[in-house]
């Protein structure tokens, strides 16, 4: 079953997560996170969610090709992308390490967030 967790509502949009099956990607990858990383990701989520996306790329950007964007915060990347314009569904996250993000980090994010776009169908 899909559903999505508000994790912040904030006063231009409302940040969710995925939940899959009783299980949050986004959540579970942002709760192993140094106390650090959780704070500047968690800052950039809601000042994202007060203000509106960040113009800035080395901070929020489309991934080529994809209607999947990603919240960046030094290697912490977080796949989201933005239904309803007033809601900004978090897929998943990672670390990155390489110049390229991974195609298996994308595929995933597309993977769930098209498994998400069939459960809300039902």
């Amino acid at each position: 079953m899909v559903k999505t967790a508000i994790l912040y509502s904030g006063k231009l949009y409302d940040i969710q997560a995925i939940t899959i099956n009783e299980r949050c990607p986004v959540k579970e990858f942002l709760d192993n996170l140094g106390r650090s990383d959780q704070k500047k990701i968690f800052a950039l989520l809601q000042r994202s969610a007060d203000s509106g996306l960040p113009k800035n790329e080395e901070k929020f950007k489309k991934l080529h090709g994809e209607d999947i964007f990603e919240f960046k915060s030094f290697q912490v990347r977080v796949f989201c992308f933005v239904e309803k314009e007033r809601s900004i569904i978090l897929i998943n996250g990672f670390i990155k390490k390489k110049a390229r993000t991974p195609v298996n980090e994308i595929e995933r994010a597309k993977d769930l967030r098209k498994e998400y776009e069939k459960g809300r169908q039902k």
